[in-house]
């Protein structure tokens, strides 16, 4: 074992001063003693607070059980990376959310030794270089992690085994460095691991099968495997117990769910609803220009309002937007797949009546509104899928200019492949056409984001998409214009 003990320290570069446990089988061994003093003080504090009296015992049976394991002489004992590494994660991870327990409810007596037991040595670094050895023995070795985790090195069986914390905290580093499949395969070993006897200890530890499938979603996430990525997020929240947080798993669970209708939509797959109360129409009320010009509305949802307004923008319209933004065109977001440039509402005469436009088939006051804003989506462009309202965490005021009521979207030309719109909440797509406006809105008649009203722009496969987009906010924006003007 102790050429095992010698690659498992090879490579590391790190002053010792600064992890010198990690480093050194003489100091990994003190550790044992450090563990030995704090199971005969967790013993005698176990006997003071009996209403802890549980999950402080089932502490002390595994701790015991693994120290009577080992030889008197613990240098030897510690040589084996399977027994170095769990001591390192247990000091490091299980003791300092044990001693927070004990702190609970603390009065001075005669376990104040234990709960000022001092840790600060221990530091994050100590643990990462000893999941780094962990990971260098198996890769120089070609060694299974799951015969690893049962106690065989090499061909050769130990007496020792490696718990779904254990296992938890490599495939957590591991997701760290950014070997995110090795770090799925050790996910899955923590999960085989995962004693049910210990189940009150990995719950206070925060590694029970709820934790351990919540960082496995998010690892399968960031590789793109949605599909078992949600199917992850799925099992945390059925492992959770009432006192879990589940928030994060069960929204990514959602915005999956959001994602495979939206690529569903992307490829066809979604037409457009065809129900009884939604029909194709000229609108004619709302202005005078209206009733002497009515516009043709395709009605594509109820609630929230969604509608398809055709030839609602002139040829050359569309021509003077794109020679307006020619020049000024710019990535303003970070990872943005578009490049845009905002437009003056008097930039010229065709705006200013667009501005009109948009007022006379929305019902809305325009005042403290945004900017028309043109977008260019090339090869692969798209727009993920968003909510333009925000709904503030306090009340702010009736309908504030932060507000996003509507949205309306100008299509300035065809795109031969790819480049729909969609609506994964809703659950359909459609692949617009030059001189269509898609208007659509994001509150509902309260004030509040209405999340129905998620939208995104598929990827395009072949072309060039130009759209418009105006976003309808600002405190007179609910003060729907009068019919009869």
């Amino acid at each position: 074992m102790n050429i095992c003990w010698s690659i498992f320290l090879l490579g590391v570069t790190t002053a010792i001063e600064s992890h010198y446990y990690a480093t050194s089988t003489r100091e990994v061994a003190s550790l044992l003693q450090m563990e030995d003093e704090l199971i005969g003080y967790m013993r005698q504090y176990a006997m003071e607070l009996q209403h802890k009296v549980n999950t402080m015992r089932t502490f002390q049976k595994e701790w015991m059980t693994r120290r009577a394991l080992g030889p008197a002489d613990p240098a030897p004992y510690v040589a084996n990376p399977l027994i170095s590494f769990p001591l390192m994660r247990r000091m490091y991870t299980d003791v300092p959310k044990l001693l927070e327990l004990a702190r609970e409810e603390v009065k001075q007596g005669p376990f104040q030794q234990f709960i000022d037991y001092d840790l600060s040595s221990i530091s994050d670094v100590e643990l990462e270089t000893a999941a780094t050895g962990m990971m260098r023995f198996q890769g120089v070795y070609g060694m299974d992690e799951s015969e690893m985790a049962n106690g065989k090195l090499h061909g050769k069986q130990y007496n020792s085994r490696m718990s779904a914390a254990d296992c938890l905290a490599v495939a957590t580093h591991l997701e760290n460095v950014e070997k995110g499949k090795l770090a799925c395969k050790w996910f899955k070993v923590a999960l085989d691991q995962y004693e049910e006897k210990f189940d009150p200890v990995n719950r206070l530890l925060q590694t029970g099968r709820s934790q351990i499938y919540e960082k496995f979603g998010l690892t399968l996430l960031a590789m793109h495997d949605l599909p078992a990525s949600q199917a992850a997020f799925r099992e945390s929240i059925e492992w959770a117990s009432k006192d879990d947080n589940t928030e994060l798993a069960k929204h990514l669970k959602d915005n999956l769910a959001h994602m495979f209708v939206h690529v569903d939509n992307c490829r066809g797959k979604n037409l457009l609803p065809s129900k009884s109360y939604l029909r194709c129409r000229y609108l004619r009320d709302g202005s005078p220009f209206l009733r002497l010009a009515p516009v043709k509305l395709e009605q594509l949802n109820f609630e929230p309002f969604v509608g398809l307004f055709h030839d609602a923008i002139s040829p050359a319209e569309q021509e003077d937007l794109l020679h307006l933004t020619d020049s000024r065109l710019e990535h303003t977001r970070k990872e943005s797949s578009s490049v845009e440039a905002k437009v003056d509402t008097n930039a010229s005469d065709h705006v200013r009546r667009m501005h009109q436009r948009i007022e006379d088939i929305t019902g809305f006051e325009m005042e403290e509104s945004e900017p028309l804003t043109v977008f260019n989506y090339g090869i692969g462009g798209q727009e993920l899928i968003h909510l333009d309202c925000e709904q503030p965490e306090e009340f702010i005021g009736y309908y504030p200019k932060e507000y996003r009521s509507a949205s309306v979207m100008f299509y300035l030309s065809d795109v031969q492949m790819g480049g729909y719109a969609s609506f994964p909440d809703l659950g359909f797509g459609f692949k617009p056409r030059r001189g269509s406006a898609l208007v659509w809105h994001n509150t509902d008649n309260s004030g509040n984001c209405d999340t129905r009203s998620l939208q995104a722009t598929c990827p395009v496969l072949l072309g060039n998409q130009w759209v418009a987009k105006k976003w309808i906010s600002g405190s007179g924006q609910w003060r729907r214009k009068s019919c009869r003007k």
